[in-house]
């Protein structure tokens, strides 16, 4: 295989036309610069320079291979400097992955004002689930996730995002009126309540930490594995519902539903963002850690 090294002291010494002038441009010995030539004209069996007078010259053999390495050379160069341009600027790729949920509501929208920033940006957001995110990560095809606790991978970085908090939304008529935050248990399970699925974790635990137990029986209305589409039924006066308050904050509805405020907000978790350690020199990485960092809590219910 042909070294990069050899192809820049082909183009040495065709330039300077002396294997002693070349050897100074390139502030190496006269005999490394004959030696890695003797090399390069061994790999590839022919011969590159003739003697002219008192220079060098390419042989026609020369002149192609000197013409293929003065490109290679040129884009190997302009790849670098890209590259180290990028490595400063808010320039390049950078590649977040998430949980559907949470990058519907809050990360896409929050990289859609970060790429309409920086226009050289370009911003790839990846949702799916756990097991296939933590894949990609550990083959460097993205350089964050962005996920629960119990589900970050023990390669990386880890930067604390915020505690996740779901919360109870009711319609603003008048047949739910009456639930407010001294509503009993018995009292709540008796209304329409509408479930992401039959065993709704997220019900059941709001319930749990809000009154220390679970209903026995629950008044299922409408059972949709979507949280817009919980809250679509919720504007609708279908029923009740638990939430991530990521997904309130970003809903259309929000303004036009209800909730009992903070003191019925629940935690269900801290969320992390990792990124390969190795990222630590790229200002594309390090600005946008700091902006999901620093932006409005996506887990608490804005005033």
């Amino acid at each position: 295989m042909i070294e990069t090294s050899q192809l820049q002291t082909l183009v040495a010494v065709a330039r300077a036309k002396s294997f002693s002038k070349a050897a100074a441009d390139l502030s190496v010995t006269q005999s490394a610069i004959s030696q890695s030539i003797k090399n390069l004209e061994n790999k590839i069996e022919v011969k590159l320079f003739k003697r002219s007078g008192k220079q060098v010259v390419l042989t026609p053999e020369g002149e192609k291979l000197h013409k293929l390495a003065q490109n290679y050379l040129g884009e190997l160069r302009d790849t670098l400097d890209e590259i180290n341009h990028e490595k400063n600027e808010m320039s390049g790729k950078v590649r977040i992955g998430t949980l559907t949920g949470i990058g519907k509501s809050w990360l896409a929208p929050e990289l859609l004002e970060l790429a309409k920033e920086f226009p050289e940006l370009v911003v790839s957001v990846a949702l799916g689930f756990q097991e296939d995110l933590v894949k990609d990560f550990e083959a460097m095809r993205l350089d964050m996730l962005i996920l629960p606790e119990d589900e970050v991978p023990s390669v990386g970085e880890k930067v604390y995002l915020s505690e996740e908090r779901s919360v109870l939304v009711l319609p603003n008529t008048k047949d739910f009126a009456s639930i407010t935050d001294k509503t009993t248990l018995d009292e709540l399970a008796s209304y329409p309540t509408i479930l992401f699925e039959q065993e709704d974790t997220l019900f059941l635990k709001w319930c749990r930490e809000r009154f220390g137990t679970t209903p026995k029986k629950i008044n299922t209305r409408f059972i949709v594995n979507s949280h817009g589409n919980m809250l679509h039924a919720v504007m609708d006066g279908l029923g009740i519902a638990v939430v991530p308050n990521h997904v309130f904050n970003r809903s259309r509805y929000k303004d036009k539903l209800r909730t009992l405020g903070k003191k019925a907000e629940i935690a269900n978790g801290k969320f992390f963002i990792v990124y390969h350690k190795d990222a630590n020199n790229l200002t594309r990485i390090q600005a946008t850690l700091q902006r999901l960092t620093k932006v409005k809590n996506p887990f608490t219910i804005e005033a």
